[in-house]
């Protein structure tokens, strides 16, 4: 099952918790798929959802970030659910889950959910750090097979998800609670050796200090270049702060028609549009239509690759700037 259908699943298991007088909180910089289970369930049951904008202008905010401030005001007593992305898929920005869901505590009755696709592939899932309630993400993104995984505190498992299963099985086991039928047994099998790759062959520090080097080479060629690019989200490569997923713009020209001549004149692929987070794209930071172009580096590319990709990206620029596209 993926991700969206993972979520679909959750809500349908939360739906007898919640009641018209309920609240609810979904992130405006989630992907779609990490909010739309949220939105039905919230339109089927009456329930109210109060959008976490990020602080700043929206429509112009080229650095969009998820803040404590700006999720304060919306907590009341009858919050129930808090729902965010762990980072975002369109300007790579790592948000402060921890202290987000500390916040959240705060409220009695309230749980947190976060979508960590776009996280999974760059860092270590640590979820007792975390404190979270709920946590979603894709193997597929993270190298593997095209199963998605979800992760829910045992104290809300027994106090909060009813079971979708047969009433004759033990519900204790969340597998059991949330799993409808049978699993592929082919696809849950390629997630050890993923597992063991990542952790003992490669290693977390390694994948985050190499990501760091190659974003920096990429920013570094984009900011310096003003008059061509805007990038969107943090002009910094500290791994800290982010990951390798750098989203940008032309100036002067539209976001498919660069795309579209990178592929047909090398064998660079990023991706242009909205890449799935139109309420990002399009109401917070402010494009038109086609979107941005997202780059989404990896620990095995390489620094000789990024330098192709960027000697690439400039020709290609140039070469429709002087076309007059």
């Amino acid at each position: 099952m993926s991700t969206t259908g993972l979520l679909r699943t959750l809500t349908n298991s939360l739906r007898p918790c919640l009641n018209t007088d309920s609240e609810m909180i979904v992130s405006v910089l989630c992907h779609e798929a990490g909010m739309t289970a949220w939105v039905a369930l919230a339109k089927d049951l009456g329930i109210s959802i109060k959008w976490w904008a990020p602080d700043g202008r929206m429509g112009s905010n080229h650095d969009p970030k998820l803040t404590l401030e700006s999720l304060r005001p919306l907590l009341s007593s009858k919050t129930r659910l808090v729902c965010c992305n762990h980072v975002s898929n369109i300007t790579g920005t790592i948000e402060p889950i921890r202290e987000i869901a500390e916040l959240v505590h705060t409220i009695p009755e309230a749980l947190i959910c976060v979508d960590g696709v776009a996280w999974a592939p760059h860092r270590p899932i640590d979820v007792k750090y975390l404190n979270i309630d709920f946590y979603v993400f894709s193997w597929y993104k993270v190298f593997g097979p095209h199963i998605a995984q979800i992760y829910a505190r045992r104290r809300v498992q027994q106090r909060y998800l009813s079971s979708l299963n047969h009433y004759f099985f033990d519900p204790s086991a969340l597998s059991v609670r949330l799993g409808l039928g049978n699993s592929c047994i082919e696809l849950e099998h390629g997630v050890l050796p993923i597992i063991n790759w990542l952790r003992k062959e490669v290693g977390w520090d390694a994948i985050a200090a190499h990501e760091e080097l190659i974003t920096d080479h990429l920013l570094e060629y984009l900011t310096n270049n003003p008059d061509l690019y805007t990038v969107y989200g943090s002009q910094t490569a500290d791994s800290a702060k982010r990951v390798s997923l750098i989203s940008f713009s032309v100036n002067g020209l539209a976001s498919d028609c660069v795309a579209k001549e990178i592929h047909e004149t090398s064998n660079c692929r990023l991706i242009s549009g909205d890449c799935w987070s139109p309420r990002t794209v399009h109401d917070v930071i402010g494009l038109p239509d086609y979107g941005v172009l997202r780059a989404s580096l990896v620990h095995y590319n390489t620094v000789e690759e990024i330098r192709g990709f960027i000697n690439v990206l400039h020709d290609s620029v140039l070469r429709l700037k002087n076309a007059g596209t």
